[in-house]
């Protein structure tokens, strides 16, 4: 099947590009298309076998719309979005062609992506499932199949809530008025990995982060789990004693890491 063309809407950044190259690797002829590139969307729908949407989530459901109407039920139309749930109800409702929902669980500039995590969400047609399987196991990838709905209750849990802690320890941070530089003459090994990854979500691609977080169709039950946390261990800590702290902790230590899982 090497004779698979692959058009990328999105592909000159971020996952979209990581994706050409990996296909091209692989001897795949891969187009792509942006705003400022010759060829555009219709032109990948004419000439490709593939289609794979890879542009911000604000934007996903109008390239969605555009190119699923161009497409016949011989070809795939795919994404690689960090929500699956929407995505994947409009590519059935706006096309005619196969339909998948990829999420790589990592990020572009990541090297070696052997052992790393990819959820696949068939929602039609088995022809292509095999295809895009055989690329991502050849490169050692490791692959999960789920619906949209339980890959987004998943990624509540794995994004949502771990952009929310981020987030809100950088607000904390700004809050004490310390310049960075000055905490860095007192910080811990742990610590500094924490300061590298609020850096990297306040200045890299803030809206990508939101995006994630109200996007996803579970963030209220997380914030509400969020919440009610930080009231519990702000009571335990101001009011409680010790020993009540510490069996907090415990307690959640042993819902965490009981010897059964």
């Amino acid at each position: 099947m090497k004779n698979i063309k692959v058009g990328i809407i999105g592909g000159t950044n971020g996952m979209g590009k990581w994706f050409a190259r990996l296909l091209r690797k692989e001897g795949y002829t891969i187009h792509v298309c942006g705003r400022k590139t010759k060829l555009q969307i219709n032109d990948l729908a004419r000439l490709c076998n593939v289609i794979v949407v890879s542009v911000p989530i604000s934007a996903t459901a109008t390239i969605i719309k555009e190119v699923g109407p161009l497409l016949t039920k011989d070809q795939l139309l795919m994404d690689l979005t960090s929500l699956k749930k929407e995505p994947v109800k409009l590519m059935l409702a706006n096309t005619q062609a196969e339909v998948i929902g990829c999420h790589p669980l990592f990020g572009p500039q990541l090297k070696d992506v052997s052992k790393q995590n990819v959820i696949l969400c068939p929602a039609r047609g088995k022809k292509w499932l095999g295809w895009l399987k055989s690329v991502l196991k050849k490169n050692k990838m490791s692959i999960s199949e789920t619906t949209p709905d339980r890959h987004d209750k998943m990624m509540a849990i794995v994004q949502v809530l771990n952009h929310l802690n981020t987030i809100t320890l950088g607000m904390a941070l700004a809050e004490t008025k310390i310049p960075l530089t000055e905490m860095n003459k007192y910080s811990t090994p742990f610590f500094r990995i924490k300061l590298d990854i609020i850096k990297k979500v306040f200045t890299e691609s803030p809206e990508m982060y939101l995006d994630i977080i109200m996007g996803n169709p579970e963030t209220e039950i997380v914030l509400d789990l969020y919440q009610k946390a930080m009231i519990d261990i702000h009571r335990k800590i101001k009011f409680g004693s010790r020993a009540k702290s510490q069996e907090t902790v415990l307690k959640t230590a042993r819902k965490l890491y009981r010897k059964d899982q």
